[in-house]
């Protein structure tokens, strides 16, 4: 099977296996985003990928912090999973802004210069109904310096939310 395809497949089954789940099962406020990026959007964007990720609702108790998990599958087989957390710092109507850091291990680390990779983004999403909401986001991932070089690189991200 080709890379893209395995990338399509994994996001697929991923969201069906979310989407199968009882709602009352999760917490009310939470969100599945699912989207297509593109990297090196500064330079020469040599790369695409899918972008899933669940966003759990904000926890009040921590400056409405929202704490999230994220999956990049890139098309030439790399991979990032990472953990981290997202702030809505911007709501008017039905637009936002939120800012997101992630840290997390990429699984073919020749290109970014180490294991250990940090994403941060901003995003706008506008709700196009109270469940559902789209995304645009400009992101940046980077070793922090960690690795003996450290190229870091950029994505531009479209997404789908689902909240429930």
């Amino acid at each position: 099977m080709k890379t893209p395809l395995k990338t399509l497949a994994v996001a697929l089954s991923l969201l069906s296996s979310f989407t199968s789940l009882s709602t009352h099962a999760l917490p009310q406020g939470s969100e599945l985003k699912a989207g297509a990026a593109a990297w090196n959007v500064f330079d020469d964007v040599d790369r695409y990928a899918m972008h899933v990720a669940y966003i759990h609702k904000p926890l009040t108790s921590f400056y409405g912090l929202r704490p999230t998990v994220l999956l990049v599958n890139a098309d030439k087989g790399q991979h990032y999973y990472a953990a981290g957390i997202a702030k809505d710092v911007y709501e008017y109507e039905s637009f936002s802004v939120r800012l997101a850091f992630h840290a997390g291990i990429v699984d073919e680390s020749e290109n970014l210069g180490d294991t250990i990779e940090f994403y941060s983004s901003i995003a706008a999403l506008y709700n196009v109904t109270d469940d559902v909401s789209l995304e645009a986001e400009i992101g940046h991932i980077s070793n922090g310096g960690l690795g003996d070089t450290n190229p870091g690189s950029e994505s531009f991200v479209l997404s789908g939310h689902y909240r429930f």
